[in-house]
């Protein structure tokens, strides 16, 4: 009887052990992982690091903890991921804001360059960018929406998560498209913009439609414009930028993974393969697409560092082009 005990909890431990992957050749993760996010609670980028650090503490044995740190636009989380040891204990978590727009708006002024101070690990989702806009406004269409801005210039303002973030740029980009004038006014995340908008202080604001859905379908605002090729499934009624007659307006955002500069290889790979394996987990994949995401696949670390290459080279020319600056 004692032996048969012996070997049952045996066979629980191998069990257990094995229960618990590692990357090869590592004992890596041997203790909790710290996960940077550089944007406030809240909003996208947030939402997609609390999803998956829950279910990688699941497949792990060990906890991923959330930190925000918003400040600086993404700044102060790209220097303080990069000032840790490159051992992948600390991730960093951002947006199209903190790893392109930045560039733009900071230039030689960034103490970490977001595609070479660090290293990349993966993108978990991509979600479009849509306009809100108060309702006494009294604007239904774009085309509405440009004739009152162009009546009544720098009279209205537009709210966004930050200075130079993905929010401010494409609320700025849609400024410069349609030559008409508004006041930045920068928050400290979406959720704090977004009070304001409803509050009837600011007029307007983009942001993600995973973030504007639920206040879209409840009237709290009114969507004019989804800078994308087809509509949402989550706002139907919003039109694309091509049917509200501005084509050229097209933004989405995404979030990608990223860790210290020099962090070994196969431990990036490592988590780009468990990363890619919460998105497959039903719960997490219904969370990240019922709030308008869209989850790439084989997003490895090299077409992660491709990917965000390419982006810059969209996007910094069109940051310059809207004049939007960080003081």
């Amino acid at each position: 009887m004692k032996r048969c005990i012996v070997v049952a909890l045996a066979t629980l431990a191998f069990g257990g052990a094995q229960a618990q992957p590692r990357a090869p050749g590592t004992d890596y993760p041997g203790r909790p992982v710290r996960v940077i996010v550089a944007l406030a609670p809240g909003g996208n980028a947030d939402i997609n690091a609390r999803v998956v650090a829950g279910q990688l503490s699941q497949q792990l044995g060990q906890q991923f903890v959330v930190e925000n740190r918003p400040s600086g636009g993404g700044t102060v989380a790209f220097e303080t991921a990069a000032a840790t040891p490159p051992d992948g204990y600390t991730l960093l978590v951002g947006a199209l804001g903190s790893h392109t727009l930045n560039i733009g708006l900071y230039g030689d002024r960034l103490r970490v360059h977001p595609l070479t101070g660090v290293d990349h690990i993966t993108i978990s989702s991509h979600s479009a960018i849509a306009v809100a806009v108060h309702p006494s406004l009294s604007v239904r269409t774009l085309a509405e929406f440009a004739a009152l801005l162009k009546a009544n210039p720098g009279k209205y303002d537009y709210g966004s998560s930050g200075n130079g973030t993905t929010g401010h740029i494409a609320g700025a980009m849609l400024l410069q498209l349609l030559g008409v004038q508004a006041q930045h006014v920068p928050y400290r995340g979406s959720a704090a913009a977004f009070t304001d908008l409803i509050a009837g202080r600011t007029a307007f604001q983009a942001d993600t439609i995973s973030f504007l859905s639920e206040p879209l379908k409840a009237g709290t605002v009114r969507g004019i414009v989804i800078a994308t090729p087809e509509r949402s499934p989550l706002a139907p009624e919003v039109p694309t930028s091509a049917e509200a007659g501005l084509p050229a307006y097209q933004a989405t955002t995404w979030t990608p993974w990223s860790t210290t500069l020099g962090t070994p290889a196969v431990i990036r790979q490592f988590l780009y393969e468990q990363i890619a394996e919460a998105l497959r987990e039903p719960a997490v994949r219904d969370r990240l697409t019922g709030l308008g995401n869209t989850i790439p696949e084989g997003m490895t670390p090299e077409r992660t560092r491709d990917f965000i290459a390419s982006e810059i080279e969209r996007w910094v020319p069109i940051v310059r082009a809207t004049g939007a600056r960080v003081d």
